[in-house]
């Protein structure tokens, strides 16, 4: 039986990796451990320490006869924005013959379809099979990742940064179907349902626990005019937002419009950068306790 470890990286897709490398830099301060080609992969990456959480942000590589056009076509259909969710995992066969017999299927880094025991690094799901794009990996075969290394600490951004970041509280994953949805992730990937709530007009959500560090929020929006409605309108189901975990909401927002960033409120324990302001993200800041997170 495979298990899910921590989150390996959140994959943001932008026009200018350059561009998006300064606006991390400047607004979350981050540790930046990788930055490169990838011409299987067929893009240009960055890999970056906020806090716990590792973001991707990358970009179709701009080279000539690109062979793998992946993220090219992604780019192209979406524009800047969230791509996937990756996590580490103890065994590639195992997770991929258990997605296998749920009928999803795999690709690997070139973007070829493939059948469990034909990958043992790191496999990918078709996006329209499991409500957006979701990557399992061991850990080592790309990068050292420096939080597991002795010396780490997130300290930084939770006791002297002013976003006072303590960990990621949850990623946001639009679904049309909230009961499918949670099929996926707690029957096939062993996640745990630890919450669900309903936002009157605008959502229903199951906040469930996956791996050792993450929790996903699968929302079904109620509405058309809804924020997760008019996300599920453009660009169908698939990765919405990533909110942060902080102790200080007040101080978070007078430091984001520092950096000439809008901050707007979203419920009364939250706020949230939208889209035009975070290269086709939507970032979330926010005070509340998840119910039962069991971090």
């Amino acid at each position: 039986m495979f298990k899910i470890g921590k989150l390996f990286h959140l994959t943001h897709v932008v026009s200018d990796l350059a561009a998006a490398d300064r606006w991390y830099d400047e607004v979350f301060a981050v540790t930046r451990y990788y930055r490169g080609y990838e011409k299987l992969a067929g893009r240009d990456a960055s890999l970056i320490a906020i806090g716990d959480v590792i973001m991707e942000p990358m970009m179709p590589a701009r080279v000539a006869n690109l062979q793998n056009q992946s993220v090219k076509k992604f780019h192209d259909r979406f524009g800047q924005h969230f791509h996937s969710i990756a996590w580490y995992v103890d065994n590639v066969e195992e997770i991929s013959a258990a997605l296998d017999r749920n009928g999803l299927r795999l690709f690997n880094i070139v973007g070829k379809q493939v059948k469990p025991g034909e990958e043992s690094f790191a496999i990918w799901t078709h996006p329209k099979d499991t409500h957006g794009q979701l990557e399992f990996a061991v850990v080592g075969k790309y990068t050292i990742d420096p939080r597991l290394q002795p010396a780490w600490s997130s300290s930084f951004w939770s006791q002297q940064h002013p976003l006072g970041i303590e960990r990621a509280s949850h990623i946001t994953v639009v679904v049309r179907d909230l009961r499918s949805a949670k099929r996926l992730y707690c029957d096939i990937l062993g996640g745990k349902l630890i919450h669900e709530e309903e936002s009157a007009g605008r959502k229903r959500s199951a906040f469930v626990a996956v791996g050792e560090d993450t929790v996903v929020e699968l929302a079904q929006p109620l509405s058309q005019t809804s924020p997760e409605g008019r996300e599920m309108e453009a660009n169908g189901e698939g990765i919405y937002s990533v909110t942060f975990a902080t102790r200080d909401l007040a101080r978070v927002s007078a430091f984001l419009e520092s950096k000439l960033l809008r901050p707007e409120p979203d419920g009364s324990e939250s706020i949230v950068v939208g889209k035009d302001q975070a290269f086709g993200m939507v970032v979330g800041f926010t005070e509340r306790k998840l119910p039962n997170d069991p971090r």
